[in-house]
């Protein structure tokens, strides 16, 4: 070992074991996770994430349109999965990587800003943190903003005291990262603008600074600019979330804690409904930054006419981001964290770190230059924060700036009592006064329990068809709340799948009584009618549920299933519905094939196949505002579009083997074989159209393999007996 690690080892290892300690812990986190049904059942900006980066893996890096979300973190996990493979474990031991470099800076400013005692501690704080662990496991980008914004102000520090332009350039750059992890890192320009011309007192210097430091910020965004730009003609300068989140935090139904909109949009809303809404509304197609912007102005519009009620809302807002309590939409944490033990035993807390923080304020404030920097980081962020909504995760990127003010307020205690000095007393009345504001539940939560946790397990069961343990799930959240949005309707669909129809029409039609606004209940009702032979009925249902989303792709789906299934709807009428369809949902692949095999079993070969040259030249929606990729189905991922159109294939093949056209019938027969070997039925029409081509050889040899993967097949065992002749 040489003498130059030696002495680096000797001189870091308290900080050292501290990294180790982490590394442990969090080690011994994932091995209990991995070891419960939650590891795989993510929460839905998980599965955004994760389907996002697996399509940028798969090779679309440039995307579709302008980005819904800021992307550096998808990105860094997408490219991640190509050089590892897509795993959960490829994502976690990322977010633990980016926890263990966030202890590290948490220590180099503590020592900065302090003493080496501090930061240690500060360091020591972190490691162990149970929240901090939590998010780290997650496939959220919450934990790699909060590194980023740390070493931007860790350079910022730097930047003040050195007073070099190379500083301010680095300081840009980095903050600019941050930004296009969490656009709202931008807020923070303005402040460290204002500081810095108390730092430098020549208003030259203080501009050139200004201007090096902006210029770096928007050296980082600029691409992103150009990329939504170019590829979206979208002048968006990162991503076109911001609207909607602003508008969820204020609007008349907004509690400050819950992602929801106002009925019949709710919990489960989609990014096509608010498109679907502002379009309908402004009377044109919108671009999604211009989407954005409606939804901002709605927020803006509540805000001026409501003044006192956001006032109110603001309030609360801000008081949660104080309170020991932590929330999050998708996952019950205080249920999360009795599952595993290093998280339910762990003593701290966000009201600890409070508590001792203030201890730091009061103790270091006016006497102690970094003091002030860190409470103006977290009351601007704060502020701004919460013109939104509250969420744990929202306030993580704060947290290693309150580990450092604990730390300070922990040991100035010490001090003050040992040296019985009279401020030990106020200090103590300070942290007293900090623990019963952060710990007593000043503003209580929304009235009564969510759901919404079981509904997610539930739902994650329905999709795995484990449909008795959805079922089990799903009646926990009805016994919460039984008219709650979709609640019923998840139990009615669980048994549908089961095949007891009566039971599912009672929770379909208990939904429709309590939500009759939402498009769904009449869905799944339509379907309940289709299934049974009654036609009339399920075209009733889903003509409803399209008055309400035109757009919905199973409600149009049944529609036209019903109506190709009764003769009431005549040929001429069906084809029109078929297309009709197809446009009112952006030409959506599933439904195309859907609509031409029923032109098809009609007879309608000609705009049958129409309708599948449309599916042929179909892509899949832009994955960055793609609803589907928020669920654990992802309908649109590329090997489920490959096969979508394997299907299609197909279909032009069954309908050119109708029509005579042979060659074209074998041609996409193979074409359907290739992109998903499990379709029988192109094998069953490949086999015939080469036998009409007179191309016996090969369709014997065609056939053989087909009866080698599906041996019990009894179409293809006819056409065995059928060349045995």
């Amino acid at each position: 070992m040489s003498s130059a690690l030696k002495g680096f080892l000797k001189a870091n290892r308290w900080l050292l074991l501290v990294l180790a300690l982490a590394l442990l812990v969090r080690i011994l986190y994932l091995s209990c996770y991995y070891s419960i049904l939650d590891w795989s059942q993510l929460t839905v900006d998980n599965y955004y994430h994760h389907h996002w980066a697996q399509s940028i893996a798969g090779g679309n890096i440039f995307g579709d349109t302008t980005y819904f979300r800021a992307p550096f973190y998808v990105y860094c996990l997408a490219l991640l999965y190509a050089l590892f493979g897509t795993s959960l474990w490829v994502g976690r031991i990322f977010g633990v990587l980016i926890g263990l470099g966030s202890v590290a800076v948490t220590y180099l400013m503590g020592k900065r800003m302090f003493n080496a005692k501090i930061g240690l501690t500060a360091a020591l704080l972190q490691s162990m943190f149970p929240v901090m662990i939590y998010f780290e496991g997650e496939l959220l980008l919450d934990p790699l903003f909060t590194l980023l914004l740390q070493l931007a102000v860790y350079r910022l520090v730097i930047w003040f005291k050195n007073k070099t332009i190379s500083q301010a350039l680095v300081t840009g750059l980095l903050l600019g990262l941050a930004s296009i992890a969490r656009p709202t890192a931008l807020v923070f320009i303005p402040l460290i603008v204002l500081l810095l011309a108390a730092y430098l007192k020549n208003a030259g210097a203080w501009a050139k600074h200004s201007i090096i430091f902006i210029l770096a910020v928007s050296l980082v965004m600029a691409p992103l600019f150009v990329r939504n730009l170019v590829v979206a003609g979208d002048r968006v300068p990162i991503a076109s979330q911001g609207g909607i989140n602003l508008y969820i935090g204020n609007n008349s139904n907004a509690d400050g804690v819950s992602a929801v909109l106002p009925e019949p949009l709710g919990h489960n809303w989609r990014l096509k409904e608010i498109t679907y809404l502002a379009e309908q509304e402004v009377g044109k197609r919108l671009k999604p930054g211009e989407v954005s912007s409606f939804w901002t102005n709605k927020a803006f519009h509540w805000m001026r006419n409501n003044p006192g009620e956001f006032i109110k809302l603001y309030l609360k807002k801000l008081y949660r981001n104080f309170s020991n309590r932590e929330i999050s939409n998708n996952r019950n944490l205080g249920s999360f964290f009795n599952e595993v033990p290093i998280l339910k035993y762990n003593p701290l807390s966000f009201g600890i770190l409070f508590t001792l923080a203030i201890v730091g304020i009061m103790a270091g404030l006016g006497r102690h230059s970094h003091i002030g920097l860190l409470l103006l980081i977290i009351l601007v962020y704060v502020l701004a924060s919460s013109l939104f909504f509250f969420n744990s995760r929202f306030r993580l990127p704060l947290l290693p700036y309150y580990y450092l003010l604990t730390a300070f307020g922990l040991f100035s205690l010490i001090s003050y009592l040992r040296s019985k000095q009279r401020l030990s007393i106020a200090l103590l009345f300070g942290a007293g006064c900090a623990a019963l504001f952060s710990f007593y539940p000043l503003v209580p939560l929304p009235r009564g329990s969510s759901p919404l946790p079981l509904t997610s397990k539930g739902l994650y069961y329905y999709a795995n068809k484990d449909f008795h343990r959805a079922i089990y799930y799903h009646r926990l959240a009805l016994s919460i709340d039984s008219t709650f949005p979709e609640t019923n309707l998840n139990l009615g669909a669980c048994y549908f799948k089961l095949g007891l129809a009566d039971s599912a029409r009672y929770y379909f039609e208990r939904e429709k009584r309590f939500n009759p606004d939402r498009a769904k209940a009449y869905t799944n009702i339509a379907s309940l009618h289709l299934v049974n032979g009654r036609y009339a009925e399920a075209i009733t249902e889903a003509k409803q549920a399209l008055a309400q989303k035109p757009y919905d792709i199973m409600a149009n789906m049944v529609l036209l299933r019903a109506a190709s299934a009764t003769q009431e709807v005549d040929n001429d009428s069906l084809v029109y519905l078929a297309f009709q369809a197809c446009e009112s949902t952006s030409d959506d692949i599933y439904l195309l094939n859907d609509a031409a095999g029923l032109l098809a079993g009609r007879g309608n070969l000609s705009p049958a196949e129409s309708l599948l040259l449309q599916a042929l030249n179909s892509q899949p929606p832009p994955i960055e505002t793609d609803d589907e990729a928020f669920a654990q189905t992802f309908r649109n991922s590329l090997p489920r579009w490959e096969k979508e159109r394997a299907r299609t294939n197909y279909q032009l093949g069954y309908i050119y083997g109708l029509q005579g056209r042979y060659r074209d019938a074998t041609r996409h027969s193979s074409v359907a074989i290739q992109g998903d070997s499990s379709l029988i039925e192109a094998y069953v029409n490949l086999v015939s159209g080469l036998l009409s081509l007179g191309q016996r050889q090969q369709a014997e040899s065609v056939l053989a393999a087909a009866i080698g993967k599906f041996p019990t097949n009894r179409h293809l065992r006819q056409l065995q007996e059928y060349l045995d002749k």
